[in-house]
């Protein structure tokens, strides 16, 4: 999950709907949980549901982007902020594995009190649907899907720049991956600085507070992690 950084507030909002193209402009057109690009469908999407917390519907840092997926599997519960991460507040990189199966789970190098808010944060937005697991997946829910396809995509970049390791190749491969989910480009491109620091720089409103001056990931100020 993309660690993102929204900015101040751009203006008041009459109704929630007209953030869309501020959100947009901030974060691009992914969904902020699950990584997607998401060309059309996106909507703002409420960290407190609207329902419960009438007096943030209009509230910019409620705000964030989400899918039809995400959005339908969290709901419109009660939610306590500080339960769960988010990618507006917290290093959420830090929190998460994401396997080549297209599969998502806590990480097991950040604390056990963590880790809890983490394995929580993904039930909430049924991120662990997973074919054979625990939860299965509906026919439209295609999200462990395009992860496994986005992991397919890195990896062969990744052998290609091997061969072949050009500023072009380079620029390339951050144009291919510029569209894709960003946690999965990351991973693949461990320990190559260079591809992840042109990797943040193309996925607009990554937060750069999450990582330090050699591309490692750092904790978030002011977050949990």
């Amino acid at each position: 999950m993309r660690p993102v950084d929204r900015g101040a507030t751009p203006r008041a909002f009459s109704k929630y709907g007209e953030a869309l193209p501020e959100l947009w402009d901030r974060l691009g057109r992914f969904c902020s949980y699950c990584g997607r690009f998401v060309p059309s469908g996106l909507a703002v999407e409420h960290k407190r549901p609207r329902s419960h917390y009438p007096k943030e519907e209009l509230a910019w840092t409620n705000f964030l982007l989400g899918c039809l997926n995400c959005n339908s599997s969290k709901g419109h519960p009660k939610v306590v902020l500080n339960r769960y991460l988010w990618p507006d507040t917290d290093n959420t990189l830090r929190a998460f594995n994401y396997s080549q199966d297209g599969s998502i789970s806590a990480s097991r190098s950040i604390r056990k009190r963590l880790r809890r808010k983490a394995n929580r944060t993904i039930r909430l937005l049924g991120l662990d649907k997973h074919p054979g697991g625990h939860r299965e997946p509906t026919d439209r829910d295609l999200r462990w899907s395009d992860r496994r396809m986005e992991w397919v995509k890195a990896l062969q970049c990744k052998a290609a720049l091997l061969s072949r390791d050009t500023l072009s190749q380079r620029e390339l491969i951050v144009t291919l991956a510029s569209h894709g989910i960003f946690s999965v480009w990351w991973a693949a491109f461990e320990g190559d600085r260079d591809m992840r620091l042109r990797l943040r720089s193309a996925f607009v409103g990554t937060c750069p507070n999450s990582f330090d001056s050699s591309e490692n990931l750092q904790p978030r100020p002011g977050g949990q992690l």
